[in-house]
């Protein structure tokens, strides 16, 4: 490795997602740690701060002081646990060159963030790909439009219908939608026009409601849903509905 020239050397480590392996290169040499800031990819696992001394500040510090070196983050995966001003630290760094972000935000007993983490997502705006696991809903987030989001996927979250509608207003260019796990939802509209896959699946809607204006989707899974509408479907190839009581 110390015999490659310095451009080659850049794009071998530019593929190296682990956070903790991008630490230990930077501990190999001056030269390995020069060469670390242009890795495109960051993955904090759940374990990430595992140690009994570790606190959730010290690990928005870290991951604060990772992100800061990178000249050009395209991704970004966060398991392990945060808070919101750390989430607001670093995407205020990097969120002008993220494409991808997937957040385990781990909040859906908490109702009482303000501002929330979702909130701080919008700094984020050029985002392709959005993945969030864990979140709570119940108010609508402060979000402009993500105007070249294509893939939105939502796993295990509370919503109140108003607050999911807003959501997916903010993002009018999306092909692909997953609610996975979801809970909350009654009477749902969607309307985007790009929409080539859906997959919805929800708990305890009873008695509910799916409405999806979509001229372009090409598959269509629904469960928990009791009623579905879906005008204008000349392009659908694949529909699963898993509730015996859909119509």
């Amino acid at each position: 490795m110390d015999a490659l020239p310095d451009a080659i050397l850049q794009c071998i480590l530019s593929r190296i997602t682990s956070a903790r392996d991008v630490s230990s290169c930077n501990c190999v040499s001056k030269r390995w740690k020069d060469s670390t800031p242009y890795v495109r990819t960051l993955y904090f696992p759940r374990n990430s701060f595992d140690s009994p001394l570790s606190s959730e500040g010290a690990a928005d510090n870290v991951i604060k002081k990772m992100v800061s070196r990178v000249v050009k983050l395209e991704e970004l995966i966060v398991y392990s646990p945060f808070s919101a001003n750390g989430l607001a630290s670093w995407l205020s760094l990097v969120g002008h060159s993220l494409l991808q972000l997937e957040l385990r935000m781990d909040n859906l007993n908490d109702n009482r963030e303000t501002p929330s983490k979702l909130d701080y997502v919008a700094f984020a705006k050029n985002l392709e790909s959005l993945k969030l696991w864990g979140v709570l809903m119940v108010r609508t987030p402060n979000w402009d439009v993500f105007p070249n989001l294509k893939n939105l996927e939502i796993i295990g979250a509370k919503f109140e219908d108003h607050v999911l509608i807003a959501v997916l207003h903010t993002c009018p260019v999306l092909t692909r939608l997953l609610l996975l796990g979801c809970e909350g939802v009654r009477s749902l509209s969607i309307e985007l026009p790009y929409l080539e896959q859906c997959k919805l699946d929800f708990y305890g809607m009873g008695n509910s409601s799916l409405t999806l204006i979509s001229p372009k989707i090409e598959s269509l899974e629904v469960q928990g849903c009791s009623w579905i509408r879906v005008p204008e479907t000349k392009h659908l190839r694949e529909l699963s509905i898993s509730n015996t009581s859909g119509s």
